[in-house]
């Protein structure tokens, strides 16, 4: 396999997603007032909330991701670019929750079907993504040991579900 034609598939991929991402939150400010907030007031500035809910991720995403083009050591750039795939998985899938609320008009983010979906993106990692960088990095020790990966995930994935549980919009 030629290394550089392997390394533009995924990056062309990704790049789609992130495309995606920027278009689905988007839409998802557009219609934040129809997401089933509870009932007392919320706070005054409910939109600069959702802003930092759906934004502030997409920013750090961007900055991980250009710094993963930028980067000189292998090593370093290996784990931006696999941060950067689950972490836009998990904010793919975020804000898919966020949409089923709307449709549903039922928060769904804390039910099983919310804690269920938001392990999917680190399979989706580590069946997909992992094993495509496997054969671009054949001697990466980062992407061949099963353990480091599933705690990589469980940490990125950790983090982020704090990052969106301490930016949800707050009741007064």
């Amino acid at each position: 396999m030629i290394i550089g034609v392997g390394l533009e598939e995924i990056d062309e991929a990704f790049n789609w997603l992130v495309l995606i991402l920027g278009t689905l939150s988007g839409a998802l400010i557009g219609s934040m007032h129809l997401f089933p907030l509870p009932v007392p007031p919320l706070t005054p500035n409910i939109e600069i909330q959702f802003i930092k809910l759906l934004y502030v991720p997409f920013i750090v995403l961007v900055i991980s991701w250009l710094s993963s083009r930028l980067v000189q050591n292998q090593k370093i750039r290996i784990v931006l670019k696999s941060f950067s795939w689950l972490y836009a998985l998990l904010l793919l899938f975020a804000d898919l929750l966020f949409l089923a609320s709307v449709i549903l008009v039922y928060d769904v983010r804390g039910t099983l079907l919310g804690v269920v979906v938001s392990w999917v993106p680190s399979l989706v990692y580590l069946g997909a993504v992992r094993k495509r960088y496997q054969q671009i990095f054949p001697d990466s020790k980062f992407l061949n040991s099963t353990k480091t990966q599933v705690l990589f995930c469980i940490i990125i994935t950790s983090l982020t579900s704090l990052q969106m549980i301490v930016s949800i919009p707050l009741v007064q």
